[in-house]
């Protein structure tokens, strides 16, 4: 593993910023086209045939990349402009069947466009420290759904943190970078915590920087609740890439809504 210099310092830095850099290896198990495909079998489940998809919290745009070669036009947008840095990389000269933004999805800049879809996976809504900042999210993606449109987000449960997440460690190192994730679950507190220790080689000086992530868990019921209060109806849950009835021992719920 590399090592920082003698007496070198720790960067703190917000999440994201440094970790950008290295995400996709870090997620390089994540299968994102057995995503892309649970997405599209939910239009077909709704009987909806989009065209125009925003994507929130699209991080380095994995998953905007893959809907775009399926024919969608997907516009991704991420408060890290960090990550949005890396996703604008993946888009190829001439193509304009994805753009990036750097904006906050709470209130995404759309400039009043509407969407045939909106998506927040891979628990990101999960980065919404309180209810106050889920109502605004779900009024304002109400407000930008066309009125045949779906919105899909998904989050992680108290079973999945407890189960894969509570004071767990894994490391990784290559020649150019290491990293230490360190995960742990505060149940009084519902939060789900990852810190992240990373070390950077460049031109043979090592740099340490460090990351931690808190994520919200909430129950089922309070989403649900929280949905039809800003307007939502048909508010259905499905257990991790499925279409059975989400519970609490699930370990990622799929919601999907429709605007009023």
């Amino acid at each position: 593993m590399l090592k920082p210099e003698k007496n070198g310092s720790i960067v703190s830095t917000t999440p994201y910023h440094q970790l950008a850099e290295i995400y996709d290896y870090v997620m390089r198990h994540v299968d994102y086209g057995q995503w892309a495909d649970y997405i599209q079998s939910v239009f077909t489940r709704y009987k909806i045939t989009p065209q125009t998809i925003l994507e929130l919290a699209c991080g380095t745009g994995s998953m905007a990349s893959i809907l775009s070669t399926r024919g969608y036009h997907v516009t991704g947008i991420d408060r890290s402009e960090a990550m949005i840095s890396i996703a604008r990389q993946k888009v190829q000269d001439g193509q304009v069947t994805m753009t990036f933004q750097h904006g906050n999805m709470v209130d995404p800049p759309t400039n009043d466009k509407t969407f045939d879809v909106v998506l927040c996976l891979y628990d990101s809504i999960n980065y919404l420290m309180d209810a106050k900042a889920l109502r605004q999210m779900f009024a304002r993606v109400n407000t930008i759904l066309s009125p045949d449109g779906i919105f899909i987000f998904d989050t992680c449960t108290e079973v999945n943190s407890r189960r894969f997440f509570h004071d767990a460690v894994d490391q990784e190192s290559t020649d150019h970078f290491s990293y230490i994730r360190h995960s742990k679950y505060l149940a009084q507190e519902r939060v789900q915590v990852n810190e992240f220790q990373m070390v950077f080689k460049h031109d043979e000086k090592y740099d340490t920087y460090f990351e931690r992530h808190e994520q919200r868990i909430y129950p089922i019921n309070q989403i649900k609740h929280i949905c039809r209060e800003t307007g939502f109806r048909n508010v259905d849950t499905f257990d991790g890439f499925t279409f059975k009835n989400a519970l609490e021992k699930s370990n990622r719920v799929h919601f999907v809504m429709r605007p009023s």
